[in-house]
Formats: structure tokens, C-alpha cells, sequence
């Protein structure tokens, strides 16, 4: 009897020790069931490769961005682009008469005028002054199936470089849906969000680009941004239609 009690006792203990060296520890234990789902949940959304880019984290999640640095994040297509440049409020798209109005007058020496021709769906890019000597970029696009006049056709793009880097007193005052001349990096980001997109110039020098929405991605707000002197070179402004 007292050996049937021993077998017993050394079998039961046998079987708690495999039972213990063989289950899995539960990783939920003493963790709230809603937080497991919400991370899971949030996780999934993340794209399966993730950006690489090693500076770009310091101002947002690379989570959201695949290996060529695009998100699936979008201004909106009702978002209004509102730019402002050395007193003139501009809108897109327009016309070369509507600028006109606003003082603005082809630079001197252009390989363009108003009446010069523009190809059935060319582009030109040309550039215009006020009478401050203020300048912007302006991109003129045909969209037509035939030859236009330069003046008939649609401005669908400004450039409006930052000289503040250069003039800290006399600058062109601009102000791009709340980014202004005297924007660093971080606040271009806690205006307008998480960009679409952001693509690495050289090492210290990029740009933002935030989509209106994803079936016509000229439809931008585009920041330059320069990580060394933390601050904005350049913003473009485009909507095609």
C-alpha cells in the first residue's frame, strides 16, 4: 500500500512539472482587453514596410509611410488653399490676367509673353515681380487639346521662396495656410499635420507634401524645409482644377 501511494504522489508531481514547462505564458495577463484590440487594431493599419528614413522621426510617426515615404493621410479635397505673398491674396487656379490685377507683371527678359503660344498640354514656368521687387514663381499649364495663348491659359502652380534666411528685416512676407516666413520645422508639422509624403534632397534638406486627396496628387501644398537652420525655404502652392 504504502509503495501504491509513493507511485502515486511521485506521478502526480511528474504531471505538474510538464504541465508548468509546457503552457505558454499569457502575454494579456493583468492588460486591459480594449487596449489589446485598440493596439492591434492600430497596428494593422501600419503598412507592412515601414519608411527608413533616420531624421524624419524626431517630427512624426514613419510608421504611417511605406519604403518610398508616402501615407495614406490627405488634406482633403475641400480644403481651401489660402496664400498670401507680399500683400496679394492668391487662389488657384487662375489666370495671368487675374495676377495682373495684383500688380503683377512678367519679369523682363522672359522667353514668354502674353501672346506666345502654348502646346496642346505644356507647361511653362515663368517668373513675375510687383513693384516692391517681390517674386514668385508661376506655372502656366494648357489643358486644352490644341494650341493656346499664353493668356488663356491656367496658372495651376506658385513658388514662393523665403528670403527671411537672407533679409531677417526686410523681408517678402508670406503666410500659406498659417506657415509663415519665420516657421521652423516643428511648426510646419503642428500646422498642417502629418504630410502625404516627404522626400530627402541632400541631408539636411527636404520636402513635405500634403495632398489634397489621392486621385490627383498635383493638388498640393508642398514646404521646403532645410533640418540645419530649421527652417522653411520655399512653399508651393497647385491645384489644377
Amino acid at each position: 500500500m504504502k509503495f501504491y501511494k509513493l507511485f502515486s504522489l511521485s506521478l502526480a508531481v511528474l504531471l505538474l512539472i510538464t504541465m508548468c514547462g509546457c503552457s505558454a505564458a499569457d502575454k494579456e495577463y493583468g492588460v486591459e482587453s480594449d487596449l489589446v484590440s485598440t493596439q492591434e487594431t492600430k497596428d494593422s493599419n501600419l503598412p507592412e514596410v515601414s519608411s527608413l528614413d533616420n531624421k524624419m522621426p524626431k517630427y512624426f510617426d514613419t510608421r504611417h509611410f511605406d519604403e518610398e515615404n508616402y501615407s495614406d493621410i490627405y488634406l482633403g479635397k475641400k480644403y481651401e488653399i489660402k496664400a498670401n505673398f507680399s500683400g496679394t491674396q492668391f487662389s488657384l487656379p487662375t489666370t495671368m490676367e487675374e495676377i495682373a490685377l495684383g500688380g503683377w507683371k512678367l519679369v523682363k527678359g522672359s522667353d514668354y509673353d502674353e501672346n506666345s503660344l502654348v502646346y496642346a498640354k505644356e507647361t511653362v514656368e515663368l517668373k513675375f515681380k510687383n513693384e516692391d521687387g517681390a517674386k514668385i514663381t508661376a506655372l502656366f499649364y494648357n489643358s486644352s487639346n490644341s494650341s493656346v495663348r499664353l493668356n488663356a491659359c491656367d496658372i495651376v502652380k506658385f513658388r514662393f521662396d523665403n528670403n527671411f534666411l537672407k533679409k531677417t528685416e526686410d523681408y517678402d512676407e508670406f503666410n500659406i495656410n498659417g506657415v509663415t516666413n519665420t516657421a521652423v520645422v516643428t511648426d510646419v508639422v503642428a500646422i498642417l499635420g502629418t504630410p502625404s509624403h516627404f522626400y530627402k534632397k541632400t541631408e539636411n534638406t527636404y520636402y513635405f507634401d500634403y495632398f489634397l486627396h489621392k486621385r490627383d496628387r498635383r493638388n498640393k501644398i508642398r514646404v521646403y524645409v532645410n533640418l540645419e537652420k530649421d527652417a522653411v525655404t520655399a512653399v508651393e502652392v497647385s491645384k489644377y482644377k
